[in-house]
């Protein structure tokens, strides 16, 4: 009876030795628990967003649709945050200014500006803000130390007057269609140089609604051939053939999906073209390098090419003119 007494006094050694290791193990899930909920053992690698604000009129339109996509993929790929601002129609050029002011302070690290006032206020933009990167979409000028990406317009109109040149008399008058001639970066002026100097007479006509419609009664139509520089003068030239009844040659720069089956239709003779979804994506691109590591800050340039309706059913030009649905 002592001994058993004796016995349950002291214990058993081994069950001790069990309470202490379930302890200790407890304490030690406890405290491991406790670290990784303060990121002191497992600290998650969060990946650096990048903000930037694109300032191009109309991008979310039907007209740049193929570039947007381009963009879109570009900013998933490489963790940008992009914002898209939208512009007015009628905006000045303090206000998109003002715009691209906002856009800084609300975050944006670097801008692709285009279209109106693109190099006033990129250099604006520049003298304030020499921390932020700007891109400029479209331009002639070949600036040191600026960056830009822009259309191969030399090669834009050695296709539109070689094809003119190879199709239609020197007896046919031309009228080059654009929205803006005063636009400092139209290709009007060395296409009207180039071909005056083949043989042509040629007119010109800008604009849109009445004032265009205007300009475009005063023709000869059956002896006119026309060459539309943006995508919104050939919209507006072939619904007015259409409304009209009228059946006239027409070479354009810059495609839509509207566009192209026109060109099918045989409404549109011939088109110069490119990649638009490419660009789109060379431009996000181009802008985080230079955000990143400072490199980009040349002009590029984004091949062309000439395409007509038996064209469309090659496999190259289906890949480049039908981007992948995003």
């Amino acid at each position: 009876m002592l001994y058993y007494t004796q016995t349950l006094v002291r214990g058993d050694p081994m069950n001790k030795k069990t309470i202490i290791f379930w302890f200790i193990y407890a304490a030690i899930l406890v405290f491991l628990y406790i670290l990784s909920g303060t990121d002191l053992i497992i600290k998650e690698n969060e990946a650096k967003v990048y903000s930037i604000s694109i300032l191009i009129d109309g991008i979310s339109g039907e007209n740049l649709e193929n570039v947007k996509k381009g963009m879109d993929e570009a900013a998933y790929e490489y963790n940008v945050d992009m914002s898209f601002p939208a512009i007015a129609d009628n905006i000045t050029m303090e206000e998109k200014l003002e715009l691209a002011k906002e856009e800084i302070e609300a975050g944006a690290k670097a801008i692709i500006i285009g279209n109106r006032w693109k190099r006033e206020i990129a250099e604006e933009i520049r003298k304030n803000h020499p921390e932020i990167p700007v891109l400029i979409a479209g331009s002639m000028k070949d600036e040191k130390g600026k960056a830009s990406v822009s259309l191969n317009y030399n090669d834009i109109v050695k296709l539109i007057s070689e094809n003119i040149r190879a199709n239609e008399s020197v007896n046919n008058e031309v009228c080059i269609i654009a929205e803006d001639f005063l636009n400092e970066d139209s290709i009007a002026k060395e296409l009207k140089l180039k071909l005056e100097a083949m043989g042509y007479k040629l007119n010109l006509a800008e604009g849109e609604g009445p004032k265009l419609e205007k300009q475009l009664k005063a023709l000869n139509k059956k002896q006119t051939v026309f060459i539309t520089l943006d995508k919104e003068s050939t919209v507006r030239l072939v619904k007015y053939n259409d409304d009209n009844n009228l059946h006239t040659k027409i070479y354009a720069v810059g495609t839509t999906d509207y566009l192209l089956g026109k060109l099918e239709d045989g409404e549109i003779s011939g088109m110069v073209a490119w990649n638009e979804y490419d660009m789109g994506y060379f431009m996000v691109e181009k802008l985080l390098k230079m955000l990143t590591d400072k490199s980009g800050y040349k002009k590029d340039e984004i091949e062309v090419f000439y395409i007509t309706a038996g064209d469309l059913k090659d496999e190259d030009y289906i890949k480049k003119l039908y981007p992948i649905n995003g």
